[in-house]
């Protein structure tokens, strides 16, 4: 095993470019009402707030901004109504969007599978972030992940449950013995609870996965790659959800405990670990008709 080496990453910016992936779109009724439909063509939920400027005669579901979430598809997100029947009525609004449902909650955070075969070993560490490298104040949060060091190009497992939204897997390695580069292969899950997981330092054109693919914990998901870093093979891993402060929605870091060989811990600080699958973490999140799907499978 190949001594892992600090090293400095932004690795993800947690001010995400959003993309046109959600429109708005408004029609009136018999009644008068206003009915406002979201189209989302992304595979995963987003939270729009609504910021209504301008409302003569018409009452919102909640005063002059709300939040709603868009599903994947075409669908009713808010309801205008007239405030006094057979008068006349106007409304201006505008929107903005986040990835994901910001009122997704889960009721026990689970902790996540070492992204690796079961027997692997793996020395994990911490992110630092390049800011404070270069003795760079930091606001707020400044965890940025954990690297997983290998021995060679492995198998990168699902963590946990969740859909694939986004992956890049066409870049090719540039340069020798890297500390951080600007561009990685990728590829991303989102969560039930809202959050996402994000995995780069993947090998090139070796995504086992598509986009609106739903995993389970241990499924395949690609190589690893980063033979042409100073610290060796290695992925890296991170955790964000959305938060919405001051009318603004911002994606922050958190983060978040693994299953291994001794026992659930959140990494700190360098660890040796062997990675493990324990059933029960692996089917904790699964509906009942996935479970007996799994259990049949294993017949």
């Amino acid at each position: 095993m190949k001594v892992l080496l600090p090293f400095f990453c932004f690795f993800f910016l947690i001010s995400i470019r959003m993309q046109a992936q959600v429109t708005i779109e408004s029609e009136r009724d018999k009644d008068n009402n206003v009915n406002l439909f979201a189209t989302n063509t992304a595979e995963m939920p987003y939270s729009v707030l609504l910021n209504f400027s301008d409302l003569q005669n018409m009452t919102t579901p909640g005063g002059g901004s709300t939040v709603v979430v868009a599903n994947p598809g075409r669908s009713k997100v808010a309801t205008l109504r007239p405030t006094l029947a057979g008068q006349g009525s106007n409304f201006r609004y505008s929107y903005s969007f986040g990835r994901g449902n910001v009122f997704a909650k889960s009721k026990n955070l689970p902790a996540y599978l070492i992204p690796v075969p079961e027997g692997t070993t793996v020395k994990a560490v911490t992110l630092n972030p390049l800011e404070k490298t270069i003795g760079k104040e930091i606001e707020g949060n400044a965890y940025r992940g954990v690297s997983f060091s290998l021995e060679g190009t492995t198998p990168i497992l699902a963590p946990r449950k969740g859909v694939v939204v986004s992956l890049k897997m066409d870049v090719q390695a540039k340069g020798e013995n890297l500390s951080f580069t600007a561009e990685e292969n990728f590829l991303e899950l989102y969560h039930e609870d809202g959050t996402f997981t994000k995995i780069t330092v993947l090998k090139t054109g070796s995504e086992q996965v598509k986009v609106g693919q739903q995993v389970f914990p241990g499924d395949t998901l690609a190589l690893s790659a980063g033979e042409n870093y100073a610290q060796g093979p290695h992925v890296r891993i991170l955790q964000v959800k959305t938060v919405l402060e001051k009318d603004q929605f911002f994606y922050r870091a958190f983060p978040v405990t693994y299953m291994s060989d001794q026992g659930v811990l959140e990494i700190k600080e360098y660890a040796t670990l062997k990675a493990v699958h324990p059933e029960e973490l692996v089917t904790s999140e699964m509906s009942k008709r996935e479970l007996k799907t799994y259990l049949e499978g294993k017949k």
